[in-house]
């Protein structure tokens, strides 16, 4: 394999965007970047853990973990390599992180590292057959919830939707499981091949979105992990409260797809 080094940018996004609850998110202009090399010639002999030497630079930097094993993204892009039976990453490669992107303030920063980590995957395994509606799913077997996710992986104004998955599609412990849940799960390497996700399990639509309109983001000083703030939501909803927000969808939908052009084979929504 001959050297090489490239860049993955994956953008923040704001989600939950008015009655789109976990269905609707806008990529902002806040990218998380991997600057990678891959170099098997390499004369150093240094041994790193599954090959991958990992450096990082931004939020975070005291808390995050340089272990290929440990870290988000290395290990999502570990569980693409050995969905085809790759097992470690390419010999000394090296994943340099660029990290403005605040964590667990309502940024989607595991969302994003998700992505940039598929998409590793999918570069230093020479996947290239791995469509973005392919990357899609690999994504929402590790993140359940598409609203982030999603517009940072197709980036604009998007609404997404996820396909229910069986307790057999989720049960392997190989899948690596993001921090939307109360803590990162999974990718164990049992030596077994992990299991693909199934196909089409998310899709997606494009919206419109006005230039002249600008997002503004207001940062707390504190963290809210995904999972807490979940659990102040109510198990059931009044049926008053889920009449207004059916309402508040019709009108939402009504104003966006319905004054545009849908693709239904590109899925893009366009004025």
């Amino acid at each position: 394999m001959a050297s090489q080094s490239f860049v993955i940018r994956s953008p923040c996004s704001s989600a939950n965007i008015g009655p789109g609850f976990d269905v609707i998110g806008l990529a902002l202009s806040m990218f998380l970047e991997l600057h990678v090399t891959v170099d098997p010639p390499a004369s150093s002999t240094e041994n790193y853990p599954l090959n991958c030497k990992i450096t990082y630079e931004g939020e975070g930097e005291d808390e995050i973990s340089l272990d290929p094993e440990v870290n988000l993204i290395t290990r999502v892009a570990l569980y693409v390599l050995r969905c085809h039976d790759q097992r470690a990453f390419p010999k000394n490669t090296h994943v340099h992180v660029k990290n403005p992107i605040p964590l667990g303030r309502g940024l989607g920063s595991s969302g994003t590292a998700v992505v940039a980590g598929v998409m590793l995957g999918k570069e230093v395994g020479g996947l290239h057959h791995l469509t973005m509606e392919r990357l899609f799913d690999f994504i929402l077997m590790i993140e359940r919830h598409p609203d982030n996710v999603g517009a940072s992986l197709f980036g604009g104004f998007v609404g997404t939707y996820l396909k229910p998955l069986t307790p057999e599609d989720t049960a392997r412990v190989e899948i690596p499981l993001s921090e939307v849940l109360p803590a990162p799960q999974g990718g164990v390497d049992t030596g077994d091949r992990p299991p693909e996700p199934p196909v089409g399990i998310g899709h997606h639509i494009k919206f419109p979105w006005a230039g002249e309109i600008k997002a503004v983001a207001i940062i707390p000083e504190f963290e809210v992990p995904t999972a807490k703030a979940r659990q102040v939501l109510p198990a059931e909803y009044p049926r008053n409260d889920v009449v207004k927000f059916f309402f508040s969808f019709f009108f939402f939908w009504h104003d966006t797809v319905d004054h545009c052009e849908f693709n239904l084979v590109s899925g893009e929504c366009t004025a």
